[in-house]
């Protein structure tokens, strides 16, 4: 089976192809143009059964959005919706010993999901991008960096904790506690979004899934999206 992506690239190229200038030769007059159109003919042709394809899958309904869910800052309903979307299935059947909560940012969220009717296009529009999730360990000592941040950035997706007052509140944190896991995308992990506070890494465990095919199977899972309008983001 053709994957998506190969799918998508054959037809943006075959795209491409089907732009091309019609270029009329002197000598060759009618003929050029005849050969020309029908070359163009053949092409769509060819790709027509994939685009359609890809058009029936992209239209799938996944889920349905009870209202608008937007990002912006310092909170929004679309970026506590995806924050605790990772979180619950990253977390569902796993028991952690340390803190652990989600990380994500406004940037990498590039489309809204609008009332009603989710599809898989619509969460291809919110994700665009093949990133992977990571699991990040830190030392307690990095949670300032990371309150620093949020602070300086006006706020960013999170789920399982909370920023009071420009301070980093995690769940389960205790006053012995050493270390604690954030649950984000390798672009972030890596730095992305000046993140470099990730680089106190301790540990560091990379996963299979896609952010976008989770996002994806939490909408089924949810059937309806569930609307939080929490306000985690509590700046200085």
């Amino acid at each position: 089976m053709i994957r998506r992506n190969s799918i998508l690239f054959l037809i943006g190229a075959s795209l491409v192809a089907c732009s091309s200038h019609l270029v009329v030769l002197p000598s060759s007059g009618k003929t050029a143009i005849l050969e020309k159109n029908r070359e163009q003919t053949v092409i769509k042709e060819a790709i027509q059964p994939y685009k359609d394809s890809v058009e029936k899958v992209m239209s799938t309904v996944v889920a349905i959005a009870p209202i608008d869910f937007e990002s912006g800052r310092p909170n929004s309903l679309l970026g506590n919706w995806t924050a605790d979307a990772l979180f619950a299935n990253q977390t569902r059947t796993v028991r952690m010993s340390e803190p652990v909560f989600c990380l994500l940012s406004i940037g990498g969220l590039r489309s809204s999901i609008g009332k009603g009717n989710v599809t898989r296009g619509d969460i291809f529009r919110l994700m665009p991008f093949d990133n992977q999730v990571v699991w990040i360990r830190m030392p307690i000592a990095s949670l300032t960096k990371i309150e620093n941040y949020l602070n300086q950035s006006g706020g960013e997706p999170i789920s399982n904790a909370q920023l009071i007052q420009g301070k980093l509140v995690l769940n389960g944190i205790q006053e012995n506690t050493t270390h604690f896991w954030v649950i984000t995308s390798d672009y972030l992990a890596n730095g992305g979004d000046r993140m470099d506070f990730f680089l106190d890494a301790i540990d560091r465990q990379q996963k299979p899934q896609l952010l976008r095919d989770i996002f994806m199977s939490e909408c089924q899972l949810q059937g309806e999206l569930i609307a939080s309008p929490e306000k985690r983001i509590q700046l200085k």
